[in-house]
């Protein structure tokens, strides 16, 4: 048997479905496995050009995905499919195409049954911690007369952790949200310098606290814009807490924001722990924690709910930083929502 016929049979044995396109683009192999994961057979496509296949089909949607850098998740009539395209060279040495193909839809259905109970634990433990944050409210107002002295501190102690597990529980259940596609976005004019300066009040509170310098500049003709005021105030502070959390004693946290090309920029800056350059394209991720953040608490969630909360609105959110090095967040809001976000 020659070696190409191996290879032939090979391939034919594999659990993975394999698409091998040419340099021109016209499909040359295509596997028993991924015939039945495409919903295709052999003869109607190979000698084909991507390009000529019928739209709808399967087949093209799959290969006409841009997935050489991160695989795509692709639904094909109830089914999950994982698609992966390598580079290959040819005996000549052109460059051609190799997709590979999996099918998840097991892992995939396992997947969101697990974050459909973490949705739900998670919803039920809010209601009960509500009710503690409730008596705790009504404990503060209290406290000039009513308390003793020497519980002040348990008691704003108390407030403080009650207030973390909140926002650590409202992560949860925003991530699941936004698996679900159920991230509400609720416009309505807001006094966008009031939002920030917020953020920033409770920022420099913290670094105080941490034995740091902050600073914000704040532009003083910040229009008043359409946005959900609620969420863009929890990027600005998720991304001000997070410069003041991972800045050592003696390091500074500046904020600046300004109106420049018709957008809000709103650029955190400080001189922390930074982020390993080789993680940056991560740092969105969800549940992703960077090496040089061991030690810290954290849920890992609060950056991917921001990217999407400042999408939502049409804008972008980047970062610079290198381990040791600090780091620069910058948010680019535009003035005026696109026609497609109202």
């Amino acid at each position: 048997m020659e070696q190409n016929d191996i290879a032939v049979m090979l391939l034919e044995q594999v659990e993975i479905g394999v698409v091998y396109v040419d340099n021109t683009g016209k499909i040359l192999r295509v596997n028993s496995t991924a015939e039945r994961m495409l919903r295709t057979s052999r003869a109607d496509v190979v000698g084909k050009r991507v390009d000529m296949l019928p739209l709808r089909t399967p087949i093209y949607r799959v290969l006409s995905e841009n997935c050489r850098d991160l695989p795509m998740e692709i639904s094909i009539d109830g089914s999950m499919v994982s698609v992966r395209c390598s580079e290959i060279k040819n005996e000549r040495g052109q460059s051609c195409e190799l997709f590979q193909i999996r099918d998840i839809t097991a892992e995939t259905k396992e997947k969101r049954q697990r974050e459909e109970f973490v949705a739900m634990m998670t919803h039920d433990l809010k209601s009960p911690l509500t009710v503690i944050m409730g008596y705790i409210q009504a404990l503060l107002g209290e406290m000039g007369e009513k308390v003793d002295p020497s519980l002040h501190l348990f008691i704003r102690e108390m407030n403080k952790s009650s207030s973390k597990m909140l926002t650590m529980i409202e992560d949860v259940l925003d991530a699941y949200r936004l698996e679900a596609g159920l991230l509400q976005i609720d416009r309505a004019l807001c006094n966008v310098r009031a939002i920030i300066e917020g953020a920033c009040q409770d920022g420099a509170r913290e670094a105080t606290v941490h034995g740091s310098t902050f600073t914000a500049t704040i532009a003083p003709d910040l229009p008043n814009m359409e946005l959900d005021g609620k969420q863009i105030g929890r990027v600005f502070a998720n991304l001000i807490g997070n410069a003041v959390k991972f800045t050592p004693r003696r390091g500074s946290i500046s904020v600046e924001a300004a109106v420049r090309d018709a957008s809000l920029q709103v650029v955190v800056t400080d001189t922390g722990i930074g982020i390993p350059a080789e993680e940056l394209p991560k740092v969105f991720n969800k549940y992703f924690r960077s090496s040089a953040a061991q030690g810290f608490k954290g849920t890992g969630l609060g950056l991917t709910i921001s990217k999407a909360i400042v999408e939502a609105h049409g804008g972008t959110i980047s970062v610079e930083s290198g381990a040791g090095q600090g780091s620069r967040f910058t948010v680019v809001l535009p003035l005026t929502a696109p026609a497609h976000l109202h």
